[in-house]
């Protein structure tokens, strides 16, 4: 009898497995690793596969960073062979700054016009001091970011750092039309970078199209919970820079000893395995909230990829896997609506942070620097929940009843 093709796991499969060990009488829950350190030979000498010290070699860090790397190359012919490059770091923030820290000075990083506060806030306030540029650019014009990177100083190291879908007016980036045009520069050192905190591995891959290192505050969907701090960053292992750079992020890692805490990447090892079927009901149920209030007149303004009228929805249909992601962000008039509208809310919560089951809505520009605030004034962003979608409905209407009898009384 002729023996059946064994077919690779598809994606779906191999995030609901995250963590398994494959070995006899293997625990279906992986355990815990939470020793700084372990003991050696009478010899001196580790062998191979010993653990040392946790900031090098946690065994349960590395089984979360070979799980991802996994994940996010499923779309790369690879060896089985083939190292991990994925990094696990304390938090988002710090898989950033180790990403700038595996570059040479002078480095010019240039960035979207649409970011999360929080990179700017640290290129600004702490990289600044240390021959660090920042060049802001409409990336929806790859010629923009080709000019900025010609236009850079002469023998820097330059990285061009992309954020989509971004925080907070979810704007999509052309990945592979970037990646194309940085290919075709010779006269820098590039490095492209996709922050896909609001997308996940689940709809966006960026190593596949091109990109150098995929990155993510696993903070959010990957952990998935509210309960975890958490960065990751992956090191394409086909991209030429990638290549060059994955040692040095591993070193970055293991010296300055910003790595993630065996208990943290227990918890997003755990969050991964629900990855798939949360992001799905996240999409479908944002894509339902974002038409509704699409169709309000009290609603100035609903950003989120899935609308057709959204400028790039047709660029989110081909690089995001059939889904749109579970944020969106709306827009009022004034701030005053904006916040009266969020307080008037009882199912969705007021609340930093996205990505986890609860529903949440933050006016951003309240939490932006003030020297750098650049949300508009009334706008809200909304993390969807693992909420009854007519629920979140019901709670948004009721909310938009109030906030338009508040309305109301001010024109009067």
């Amino acid at each position: 009898m002729a023996s059946l093709k064994e077919e690779e796991p598809q994606f779906s499969t191999r995030v609901a497995h995250s963590g398994m060990l494959d070995v006899p009488n293997a625990p279906m829950a992986p355990p815990i690793h939470l020793a700084s350190t372990s003991t050696r030979e009478a010899s001196g000498i580790y062998r191979e596969g010993d653990s040392k010290y946790s900031r090098m070699d946690n065994p349960t860090r590395l089984l979360l960073q070979k799980n991802v790397f996994e994940l996010e190359c499923i779309d790369l012919d690879l060896t089985p062979s083939t190292e991990a490059t994925t990094f696990a770091f304390s938090s988002g923030m710090m898989a950033v700054t180790s990403i700038i820290l595996a570059h040479n000075s002078p480095v010019t990083i240039i960035v979207p016009s649409d970011i999360y506060h929080g990179v700017p806030t640290a290129l600004v306030e702490v990289f600044s001091r240390h021959s660090l540029k920042v060049r802001k650019v409409d990336m929806s014009e790859v010629s923009k970011v080709v000019d900025a990177i010609c236009n850079s100083e002469k023998n820097s190291d330059v990285i061009v750092w992309m954020e989509t879908p971004s925080n907070p007016l979810c704007q999509i980036i052309d990945i592979k039309a970037i990646c194309d045009a940085v290919k075709s520069i010779s006269s820098h050192q590039v490095t492209t970078v996709v922050d896909v905190t609001m997308s996940s591995p689940v709809l966006t891959r960026p190593l596949r199209l091109g990109a150098d290192i995929s990155m993510h505050s696993g903070t959010k969907y990957l952990a998935g919970h509210s309960d975890a701090l958490i960065g990751l960053a992956t090191v394409s292992p086909t991209t030429h820079r990638g290549k060059d750079l994955s040692s040095i992020l591993k070193s970055v890692q293991i010296d300055t000893g910003g790595v993630a805490s065996p208990w943290d990447c227990w918890l997003t090892l755990r969050g991964l395995r629900t990855l798939q079927v949360r992001l799905d009901r996240q999409c479908k149920t944002a894509l339902s909230l974002a038409e509704f209030l699409n169709s309000q007149e009290l609603v100035t303004r609903v950003h989120y990829p899935g609308l057709p009228c959204h400028p790039q929805h047709e660029v989110a249909k081909f690089q995001m896997n059939g889904g749109f992601g579970g944020v969106l962000s709306l827009e009022f008039d004034s701030e005053i609506l904006a916040t009266a509208f969020a307080g008037a809310l009882k199912i969705i919560k007021r609340a930093t942070s996205l990505g986890g089951t609860e529903t949440l809505i933050e006016h951003r520009a309240s939490v932006e620097p003030p020297s750098r605030t650049t949300s508009p004034p009334g706008l809200l962003r909304v993390s969807v929940g693992l909420e009854d979608p007519n629920d979140l409905i019901n709670d948004v209407s009721r909310a938009l009843a109030i906030t338009n009898q508040i309305r109301l009384d001010e024109e009067m």
